[in-house]
């Protein structure tokens, strides 16, 4: 489990408004009363020349260096924050923080996750031996050699046990745009099921940001993710 946010804009005071609520819903969910301390990650990418890829076992709301980096970006960025809730504790550390980073010949990829896959089975589908992966890694190496694509997303659903929320910050190799895709899926049975709240996995757009439901009681809601299909801010 984590809450996260994925933010594409110029406005740093917006950003920052935006992570602050993240802070505070990492800190106490209001929706689960849950810590979501087990470390967190960045990944941000500005056309002002910076990216910055940084891992941490610390919670969020206790590394002072989230601020020390959101200060130096200019322009325009793209950027993933995820603060991590560990279902293994034996696996909590920089190194199963996320975002996870991912690369072709043609772009570096990025990856974000919420929720749980069966990763043994997804292992297996894969080829590797998943002893000391989280499932979220094993998802971007799916879709790094699947594609990003409504097929292989569907195809990748086949595995979720609880969500498949997802954010993709994809940056060109060569000049170009990057992209930040998203997508919001879950299972309806198991969240049932296990009693979870039905508004836990949902995520919330504005114009300039995707986020965890749980960030909408700190900052405006705005306006519920389509459910299931790959999207871009």
């Amino acid at each position: 489990m984590c809450r996260m946010l994925a933010y594409k804009g110029k406005s740093k005071e917006e950003l920052k408004n935006y992570v602050s609520c993240l802070v505070k819903a990492a800190e106490k969910d209001p929706i689960t009363g849950d810590v979501h301390g087990d470390g967190w990650g960045i990944v941000v990418y500005s056309d002002s020349g910076t990216l910055i890829h940084y891992r941490s076992s610390l919670p969020i709301f206790s590394d002072n260096k989230l601020w020390k980096i959101l200060d130096i970006l200019e322009g325009q960025v793209w950027a993933i924050i995820h603060a991590r809730l560990a279902s293994q504790k034996e696996l909590v550390d920089s190194k199963f923080s996320h975002p996870y980073i991912e690369s072709t010949p043609h772009e570096l990829l990025y990856f974000a996750h919420n929720g749980s896959v069966d990763k043994f089975s997804l292992g297996k589908y894969l080829g590797i031996d998943t002893q000391f992966m989280v499932d979220s890694e094993l998802i971007g190496k799916f879709l790094v050699r699947e594609g990003l694509s409504k097929e292989s997303i569907d195809k990748l659903k086949e595995f979720t046990k609880s969500a498949l929320n997802l954010f993709i910050l994809r940056i060109p190799r060569e000049k170009g745009t990057p992209q930040l895709l998203y997508v919001n899926f879950y299972n309806e049975d198991y969240v049932k099921k296990k009693g979870i709240h039905n508004e836990y996995y949902k995520l919330y757009r504005r114009e300039n940001v995707v986020f965890s439901s749980s960030l909408s009681y700190f900052c405006e809601s705005g306006d519920e993710v389509v459910f299931g299909s790959l999207g871009e801010l």
